[in-house]
């Protein structure tokens, strides 16, 4: 007895391509059913506040080295000058705290100065695998956020694919019977579209 499902056939890897920063869609580098490398550039979000973030983080960051440096030689001149009884302990002792707090800026710096440019880096979408790329239904000038329900795309891995199909609990039950589970029992056929 033959019976018939309808399937779908999928490919071993589906990735859906969102973007991770908030932007209007500058360029499109790819076409629906392309084939693109891991890697590859995909979509190009507009970059100019991300490019300001970095220079606004890289600006910071020079300042807090420099209030770190004069902190660092109110430090070394008090020294000298508590060594020789000049000026009390309490004085230095306050330097070197001011010292701690300057290089934490520093630090804090730094981490603001990574985050923004990984935001930079964001801007441009790159293929997580190589596949192929599905529909596109942003155009260029569309406004994206990471929490767009719809993504950019979906990339497939199609060089090995899955087809999948339901049948019901009972004809289930029948074919497990007739052993159409065991290895090698060669009871499905996959008809194309084409009646191939």
């Amino acid at each position: 007895v033959e019976k018939k499902y309808p399937g779908t056939i999928e490919g071993t890897v589906n990735v859906d391509i969102k973007a991770q920063v908030t932007g209007y869609l500058e360029q499109i580098y790819v076409k629906e059913g392309d084939y693109v490398k891991k890697g590859q550039p995909l979509f190009k979000i507009k970059s100019d506040v991300y490019n300001e973030q970095v220079n606004n983080s890289k600006a910071l960051l020079e300042a807090a080295l420099a209030a770190q440096a004069t902190a660092k030689l109110e430090v070394e001149k008090l020294k000298p000058l508590v060594e020789g009884k000049v000026v009390s302990e309490m004085q230095l002792k306050t330097a070197q705290s001011n010292y701690e707090a300057a290089t934490a800026q520093v630090q804090q710096a730094r981490a603001a100065l990574g985050s923004s440019k990984i935001n930079l880096d964001f801007s441009v979408l790159k293929a997580p695998v190589s596949g192929y790329i599905g529909r596109i239904p942003n155009r260029v000038g569309n406004l994206v956020m990471p929490n767009d329900a719809t993504p950019l795309t979906t990339l497939s891995e199609i060089n090995e694919v899955l087809v999948y199909f339901s049948l019901s609990e009972a004809d289930y039950i029948s074919f497990a019977k007739e052993g159409g589970f065991q290895k090698n029992a060669n009871s499905v056929e996959l008809v194309m579209a084409d009646g191939s």
